[in-house]
């Protein structure tokens, strides 16, 4: 049987840039930077973004939250 131990959060933000020149969205990156893994609410990130849009030149196409954990054998 294997453990897994979570060892990071972080959550990124789409923000359109636009499209390419066969009309395709084109979407850039906005990291909130990793987060305490230990604490981490979705609904709490989701409040941040909601602050946030207003105050970005881009519109908001969608949050990401990656993880990155460790295995090993138990």
């Amino acid at each position: 049987m294997a453990t897994e131990t979570l060892k990071k959060v972080a959550v990124n933000l789409k923000l359109e840039n636009g499209t390419d020149s066969e009309g395709n969205l084109k979407l850039v990156n906005l990291s909130l930077g990793t987060l305490s893994k230990d604490s981490f609410d979705a609904d709490k990130a989701l409040g941040i973004v909601q602050v946030l849009g207003p105050c970005l030149s881009k519109t908001i196409n969608s949050v990401e939250k990656t993880t990155v954990s460790t295995i090993a054998a138990a």
